[in-house]
């Protein structure tokens, strides 16, 4: 119910802003405005596209996979997105977001909403170095990095000892 209600109010503030440029410029230039809107949104997706296939093409040729470009580029189809829904809101959201450094912002932004969202669902989101390349992951449970927690209640993780009783046994080669 809230979401719809919110959807309500999206297009009610965007007819409102419609009434208020027709007002002053006709309905004729919000008209223009608005086709000329899903162009540039159009060329905008049009070019994330092909910078992720470029960064993609890259990563093939050997290169290390820069998850920043990516990132970079799949907040540019957001925004490519919201220019070419109809309005003069989104038209400026999505506008904003294609400047440099509100686009990091909004890259910081969603990395931290996406690991609150994961951490919501019980699992974690894992940084590494592993020969000298950064990995990042998500996996099931709380991870402490260089610590290792070990659930006695699950059958899956093999028998178990008391930690005090004799030296650890060895750990396969990885």
């Amino acid at each position: 119910m809230r979401g719809f209600l919110l959807f309500v109010v999206y297009v009610i503030a965007e007819f409102a802003v419609a009434a208020w440029i027709a007002s002053m410029a006709g309905w004729l230039l919000v008209i223009g405005l608005t086709f000329a809107g899903f162009v540039l949104g159009l060329i905008v997706i049009q070019n994330a596209s092909m910078k992720t296939g470029a960064v993609l093409r890259q990563a093939g040729q050997g290169s290390n996979l820069d998850t920043d470009q990516i990132a970079d580029a799949g907040i540019m189809f957001v925004a490519g997105g919201l220019i070419i829904i109809p309005g003069f809101i989104t038209d400026v959201v999505g506008l904003l977001i294609l400047i440099p450094p509100i686009r990091r912002a909004t890259r910081r932004f969603g990395r931290a909403a996406f690991s609150r969202w994961v951490r919501r669902r019980g699992m974690s989101v894992v940084t590494t170095t592993v020969n000298g390349e950064t990995v990042t992951r998500v996996v099931p449970g709380d991870v402490i990095v260089g610590d290792v927690i070990r659930h006695d209640d699950d059958p899956s993780s093999g028998p178990t000892r008391p930690y005090n009783e004799g030296p650890p046994p060895e750990l396969p080669p990885r």
